[in-house]
């Protein structure tokens, strides 16, 4: 009880500090449960409180959950606590199911919202931060209300939010310090993460070979304009390639300001290749006809310079905007079906979300997405709400990742002969190929020589807690050479790239 009252005067001593536009109406709490039990986080999310995040138990310390309590049911929420001292008719003590495994209940602090798996940054050193909301825990817009404490503090901020399901997502650049003020007022944030900014990939080498090409264009007969497509998101396409052209029908589109559809290094344009030709090796060598069945589009959603930007972007915004831009179209001839392909994934380090399969915002986006989700993509903000729509569902490919840092013994087997798969056993998938309902797929077979076990990197992928983890990924791809990994600096997007046969240029 006294944790409650000491939370409550804390509390309201902190929000007369904050000018009256932007005091809130409640506070946030963390309530710890008692070591080895579990708090019912179900009636933590009702009679007027509202369960803004939790954490399981650990090595380190019991599990724990922040909860909203309005001022006004402040009374209330402590009767129900008192009245655990009290016994029912049948003899059992009252509210036990709410009350019986609390052990401790405090202000919630700033650590308390965080939910990565890596420890807080340290709080002197302005960063971004990704500021998840629950809208039920304010009467106002907690966007509206971050905007304008963010200008009236000088704060960067992201220039869309998100709104995924019932929270609203957004983004800040300040420090850690500056940041606590928040928990003072109207836009509270119910979880803090680390963001993952589009801006922060770095492509591979263009290297495309262009024998045959004038050759291969007159044989090539394109699908109708209706016929089904492949959505590349990615670098952006070579609209003028001749070996694409006939199958893009003028649908190339961007999604970042100040950019074109152009492919300024080549990645995309090589997707596209492998997207409309499959085994380019097989167009190359016949000499009848080349007769395509289905057509391209293209969303450029990955920087040309990969300097940063005053408002960076998220991979989850950058994502969910491009498949809305490919959705509306430019006016062009309208694909009777498609696919979204997207050859792109972020290595997440030791002890961030997603290297376990935990959900990120861009897996959770992409779930959306492929569930059905309508799209609305407004001035401020992209949402992403609404019931999940079967008759409206997307089918969204992602590819597994990358082999990185392996080193020559891990290529070699008990015999020492050598057998480049056996890194799939050693490598995870990366973000957002842990998205539940996209198609995750990794490379790792050979035309015509199949492994008779062939390895796919298959790792645990975001899961209900205490329910059994699914597996990534769902299949596995082929090309003509082992993996090799893109050049990339620490922290940024990575390409999946499929070596093999390239397009010509």
């Amino acid at each position: 009880m006294g944790g409650l009252e000491t939370a409550e005067r804390e509390s309201a001593q902190l929000a007369q500090e904050i000018p009256a536009a932007f005091q809130p109406d409640g506070f946030a709490v963390r309530i710890e449960a008692a070591p080895d039990h579990l708090l019912v986080l179900e009636r933590l999310d009702g009679s007027g409180l509202t369960l803004m995040s939790s954490h399981p138990q650990t090595d380190d310390g019991p599990q724990d959950a922040v909860v909203w309590i309005p001022f006004h049911k402040v009374a209330s929420f402590t009767q129900r606590i008192n009245a655990f001292t009290e016994d029912t008719d049948a003899g059992n003590p009252k509210q036990a199911p709410l009350v019986a495994n609390m052990e401790q209940i405090r202000r919630a602090l700033l650590e308390h919202l965080w939910q990565e798996r890596q420890g807080l940054p340290p709080l002197d050193e302005e960063r971004w931060w990704e500021l998840w909301f629950d809208p039920r825990i304010s009467p106002t817009d907690p966007v509206t209300a971050l905007k304008a404490l963010a200008a009236e503090r000088q704060w960067r901020i992201s220039e869309r939010a998100i709104h995924v399901g019932e929270r609203l997502v957004a983004h800040v650049a300040t420090t850690g310090e500056e940041l606590t003020v928040l928990l003072a007022t109207n836009a509270c944030p119910a979880e803090i993460r680390r963001p993952t900014f589009a801006e922060g990939l770095y492509a591979v080498d263009r290297a495309f070979r262009v024998d045959l090409v004038e050759e291969l264009a007159e044989r090539i007969q394109p699908a109708d304009p209706q016929a089904p497509a492949v959505c590349i998101l990615d670098t952006g396409i070579a609209q003028e390639h001749a070996l694409l052209k006939p199958a893009l029908h003028e649908r190339a589109y961007t999604v970042l300001p100040g950019s074109t559809p152009a492919d300024r290094t080549g990645h995309g344009t090589q997707m596209a290749g492998l997207a409309l030709f499959g085994d380019f090796a097989a167009a190359l060598e016949s000499n009848g006809p080349v007769v395509l069945g289905h057509g391209l589009e293209s969303v450029k959603i990955l920087d040309d310079n990969h300097t940063p930007a005053t408002s960076p972007r998220t991979c989850a915004e950058t994502t969910a905007n491009a498949v809305a831009t490919a959705e509306i179209g430019n006016g062009g001839p309208i694909p009777s079906g498609r696919v979204f392909s997207m050859a792109v994934t972020r290595q997440s380090g030791h002890g961030e979300n997603g290297v376990d399969g935990t959900a990120t915002l861009w897996s959770a986006t992409l779930d959306a997405l492929a569930a059905g989700t309508d799209v609305n993509v407004r001035d401020d903000r992209i949402e992403l709400i609404g019931a999940p729509e079967p008759d409206a569902s997307r089918l969204i490919i992602v590819s597994a990742g990358n082999i990185r840092g392996a080193v020559p013994q891990q290529m070699r087997t008990e015999e020492g002969a050598l057998d480049p798969l056996l890194l799939s056993d050693l490598s995870r998938i990366e973000e957002p190929a842990q998205a539940h309902n996209v198609l995750t797929v990794g490379a790792c077979t050979h035309p015509g020589r199949r492994p008779q076990h062939p390895r796919i990197p298959r790792v645990p992928t975001a899961g209900r807690p205490r329910q059994p983890f699914t597996v990534q990924p769902d299949l596995g791809g082929t090309h003509q050479r082992s993996c090799h990994q893109a050049r990339h600096r620490p922290g940024g997007w990575q390409l999946a790239r499929r070596p093999g046969r390239q397009l010509p240029g």
